[in-house]
């Protein structure tokens, strides 16, 4: 529990740190920005993976009752708000012109809040529930990250890295020199 405490402080720290760096004019320039941005993608959907993986799939699995529709719930939520996170990070890969910096900053400010929220959430509905997971000999919990939201990562780095090569279809991605 007090790792995915850790984790969400550093989550709405980056979270702050971006709203810090969109509050005023677009900056001339924003060297390491890109870095910055896959940092925080990095760290954020890793930890919603691990949440799912270790957390959610387990209570959903093992427990039933209140604490399962608790678990489901914090699942779905998670899962649209990577889906937000993905959409804007597809809009808004590269670096805004002055002209669209505003409604950048706005959008960062909307994403930045549904992530307090889910964070929020976690904290106050998912977190006591963890005492119910098995742990194993070292006191962690079973389960591995979720495949999913690794991938997503991987994915949204290659948009911050590598500009508009992804293709969005159907909420998969795929990168556009794949035959598939």
């Amino acid at each position: 529990m007090e790792r995915v405490l850790r984790q969400h402080s550093h989550i709405l720290a980056n979270a702050d740190a971006l709203e810090t760096m969109v509050s005023g004019p677009r900056p001339a320039s924003v060297d390491g920005l890109g870095f910055r941005r896959w940092m925080f993608t990095r760290d954020l959907l890793m930890h919603f993976a691990k949440m799912e993986g270790q957390v959610y799939g387990p209570l959903m699995d093992g427990l039933g009752g209140e604490v399962a529709q608790a678990a489901s719930q914090a699942s779905a939520e998670t899962a649209a708000l990577v889906a937000d996170f993905r959409e804007h990070v597809t809009r808004w890969h590269g670096l805004p012109s002055e002209a669209q910096w505003e409604t950048y900053a706005r959008s960062i400010r909307w994403l930045m809040g549904r992530i307090r929220e889910r964070i929020e959430r976690e904290a106050a509905d998912i977190l006591p529930l963890m005492h119910q997971l098995p742990t194993n000999d070292e006191g962690a919990c079973p389960g591995k990250p979720d495949h999913r939201y690794v991938a997503d990562a991987w994915e949204i780095r290659e948009l911050i890295f590598t500009g508009n090569n992804l293709v969005i279809e159907n909420g998969a991605g795929r990168n556009k020199t794949d035959p598939a």
